[in-house]
């Protein structure tokens, strides 16, 4: 019974991962957005480097989001498929905690990015 308790928890896991990946594309696009208002009010020959890495980094960033979803997404079917299959609970335990690491290493990077970003803006003004 412990093994449909691990499962189902980390069903839930899922979830709440998944609507972390929602939100960080939000705030992907977010940024984007608002580069773009950067890069349109024809700013400076100086700053369009910068708005190109960011722009680029916004774009990486998203293709992790990506991978990682489908990623998930595969994890999430291999748990439901094996709640009757003994021999691979325990490494879906291994690949859980994987997928856990993946999402908080975007995290990091993200923020990260974020902070790079906010000092960009901070300098414009």
């Amino acid at each position: 019974m412990q093994n449909k308790e691990q499962l189902m928890e980390m069903k839930s896991e899922h979830d709440l991962w998944q609507n972390k990946i929602q939100f960080y594309r939000g705030e992907i696009k977010q940024l984007n957005s608002h580069l773009g208002d950067i890069a349109n009010l024809g700013s400076s020959m100086d700053i369009m480097p910068l708005v190109e890495h960011f722009q680029n980094q916004f774009i990486r960033q998203k293709e992790v989001l990506d991978i990682i979803r489908h990623e998930f997404k595969e994890h999430e079917n291999l748990i439901e498929k094996v709640e009757n299959e003994q021999a691979v609970k325990e490494n879906i335990q291994k690949l859980h905690f994987n997928q856990r690491e993946k999402l908080a290493q975007f995290e990091r990077i993200f923020k990260e990015l974020q902070v790079e970003y906010n000092l960009f803006l901070n300098k414009l003004t």
